[in-house]
């Protein structure tokens, strides 16, 4: 798809339904809302998608996306600390949107997070786990995390989430080579 107007079509959709959802519940929120506040009529939003949930899963995919991007050099870097850091400030700063992708996309958003760990996980060396387990069982454990995270009427800071999830999540997960990773004290430890 290298249509420009397709893309800005598509782009414009994204973002209304990101700006809705700052104010109002996925619930609430109707295609014509979507296509209103992108300034296209409602035949051009099916033009382009079948029904509201489709553009939630399309929105799904670029933010797990955004999120490997963000994460990944980190990770990369031997300091799972800081990649789990960058990912729950993320979320954080997007807590509407993530949200209403942990309810209204649930399922989907762990296929994305599975699809594309399966890419990432394809040129690092494995955890020691049989198969893709290692990877099921992570893109499974940061969902259920983050939907956990973003239910509770008072939250923990991004930094006491991200602590969590190091040690719970990405540390045990870890190839067995003695990844480096850093603590919140700054204390470098193997693990």
């Amino acid at each position: 798809m290298t249509d420009p107007r397709v893309l800005r079509s598509r782009a414009g959709l994204s973002q209304a339904l990101l700006e809705l959802l700052e104010s109002t519940p996925l619930e609430q929120i109707t295609i014509r809302d979507i296509a209103a506040t992108a300034g296209v009529g409602f035949t051009t939003y099916y033009r382009h998608y079948a029904s509201k949930e489709a553009l939630l899963q399309d929105l799904a995919a670029a933010e797990v996306r955004r999120l490997s991007d963000l994460t990944i050099p980190v990770y990369d870097a031997e300091n799972s600390r800081a990649a789990c850091l960058a990912l729950c400030t993320y979320v954080d700063q997007h807590r509407a949107l993530w949200s209403a992708l942990l309810t209204g996309a649930f399922g989907f958003v762990r296929e994305e997070m599975l699809r594309q760990g399966r890419e990432a996980a394809a040129a690092r060396p494995h955890s020691g786990l049989p198969g893709d387990l290692g990877v099921v069982l992570t893109a499974s454990a940061i969902v259920e995390l983050l939907a956990w995270w973003l239910r509770q009427p008072d939250p923990p800071p991004a930094a006491l989430m991200a602590d969590i999830l190091d040690r719970t999540v990405i540390a045990p997960a870890a190839p067995a080579s003695g990844k480096r990773r850093t603590s919140t004290t700054g204390v470098v430890d193997k693990s």
